[in-house]
Parts: structure tokens; C-alpha cells; sequence
């Protein structure tokens, strides 16, 4: 989403540029806040997009009331928050002002614009191919898979020598409603070497898009962006689910990854 801010005479003032965001049924919304204060302009709103079915956002402030935020065609998410409002959290609300999921603040991009300098910090992303982070080691593939609700799918291949080392279940830290990650990862006694698998119901809310530090790869007919610098990073989406692998201290880190990805069976129909 893109904002401007428009003088009565039409000239355009200020202009800002959201990162694209992607809500789904399991991150149902998507969001930046943007300050700006230049030339005239003292103004800060919310844009983002929402999930089909959500009809309006609540966002909770640190004030006793919360301020609703206006749900537009096609999904737009777009309100203003009185300045010096601190949000807590985003809730999605489908008619009958039921929530169906919550962002909280540190999954939501920040924006500013002031006297014609821009500044941002993105939100909580994914973290895909990252290593192990918040949540719990569990004793086996079979009790992540019950603690987090759906069945894990796991590398037909690997590097010879690799043997399962940990598994956990990792909550996503912007979305606490939303089901959490399993990690995997797989060792070389008396070696380096090492494969990080984390996957979670998809779509991704931050897709992963190839820039000057990662190239687009094919993963048996989807696209994966690939970042490889001693250690190879690779994220890649299939139907409802994301993955992220990490790959480090084999002969080619970024071949491997690109390998074990597409040895990832896709599901039969019907099946999650």
C-alpha cells in the first residue's frame, strides 16, 4: 500500500510506501504505522491488509478505550491513530465483532517520514532459515507434530552421515494465536555439519523476496530465494505451508539446500 498527503491546492506533501504483507485465515492481518511530520503534515495512520471475512480491526492502545480501524474494499486496511498513541496489538474482527487473530506491536512495520527523511524498522518477520528460537524442545517429530496441530513434512534427503539431533516447537512471535513452527535439524557426529528445517502453515505474512543478497531458485516448480554466504538460507513456499532450511559445513552448502528442499513431497490432495 502507498499513502500521500495532498495541500488544498494539490500539490502532494508527503508521500509513503508500505513493505508488501500477505494476511491469511492463520495471520489475518497485515500492518504499518506511519508517522509523518513534514511541511505542514503531523499525522500518523495505519495501512495494512486483512484476511476475506474480517471486516473491521481493533487496535489496542495503552488507553482505556480501543480505536477501530476501518476495513475498505478489497481487503485495505486504513485509520488514524490520535499522535502519541501507543499500540499494543491489532485484533481482526468478523461480523458479530468476534477476533479471529492478533497482531501484536512488534509484528507491525514502522514507518516515519519527518522534514523529508525517511526512517522505518520492519516487524517480527519469519525468520524461516534462521536457527532455534523461542519455544520448546519436544522428545520426537510425532509430539511436535500433536502439540502443534499438523503433520510435519520432512526431507526425503540429506547429506550422508546426518542423524535427527533436535526438535522443538516454536511460536510465531507477531501472531500468538497463529499455529507454531516445528524446527528440525540434523547433525554430523565429530563435524560442522549441519541442516535446520523449520516449517509453519502458510502463506508467509512477510513474503521472502530475492534482492541483492539472495537469488530465486526453483524448488520443484515454486520459487525459492536462496542466500547463501558460508551457510546457505532457503525459503520457499508450497501450497498452505512455508519452509525454511539452513545448511552449514557440507562440501556446497547452497546446493544441498536447494537438494534437500526439493526432495519436500507436496501433499496429496485434500490433505494438509
Amino acid at each position: 500500500m502507498r499513502a500521500a498527503w495532498v495541500a488544498p491546492e494539490r500539490q502532494v506533501v508527503a508521500r509513503i510506501a508500505c513493505p508488501p504483507g500477505v494476511p491469511s485465515a492463520v495471520r489475518p492481518i497485515t500492518a504499518t504505522l506511519c508517522t509523518v511530520s513534514a511541511d505542514g503534515v503531523s499525522d500518523q495512520i495505519l495501512l495494512g491488509r486483512v484476511a476475506p471475512g474480517v471486516v473491521e480491526v481493533r487496535a489496542v492502545v495503552a488507553a482505556p478505550d480501543a480505536v477501530p480501524i476501518a476495513v475498505h474494499g478489497n481487503g485495505l486496511l486504513a485509520g488514524r491513530l490520535p499522535r502519541g498513541t501507543v499500540l499494543v496489538a491489532l485484533d481482526a474482527l468478523v461480523p458479530g465483532g468476534e477476533s479471529v487473530g492478533r497482531l501484536i506491536r512488534p509484528g507491525v512495520n514502522d514507518i516515519s517520514l519527518v522534514a523529508g527523511r525517511r526512517e522505518g524498522r520492519m516487524g517480527a518477520s519469519h525468520g524461516m532459515a534462521a536457527g532455534f528460537g523461542a519455544g520448546d524442545t519436544v522428545a520426537g517429530i510425532g509430539l511436535a507434530e500433536l502439540e502443534a496441530g499438523y503433520p510435519a513434512r520432512l526431507p526425503s534427503w540429506l547429506p550422508d552421515g546426518l542423524a535427527l539431533t533436535t526438535v522443538r516447537v516454536e511460536p510465531d512471535v507477531a501472531y500468538p494465536f497463529a499455529p507454531p513452527s516445528i524446527a528440525v535439524d540434523w547433525t554430523r557426529a565429530g563435524s560442522r555439519s549441519r541442516v535446520l528445517l523449520r516449517q509453519c502453515p502458510g502463506p508467509l505474512a512477510v513474503p521472502e523476496l530475492p534482492d541483492a543478497r539472495g537469488t530465486e531458485v526453483d524448488i520443484a516448480g515454486v520459487r525459492g530465494v536462496l542466500r547463501a554466504r558460508g551457510i546457505a538460507f532457503l525459503v520457499w513456499e508450497r501450497a498452505d505451508r512455508a519452509f525454511g532450511v539452513q545448511v552449514s559445513g557440507t562440501a556446497d552448502p547452497a546446493a544441498d539446500a536447494v537438494r534437500i528442499a526439493a526432495s519436500i513431497a507436496a501433499p496429496p490432495a485434500g490433505m494438509p
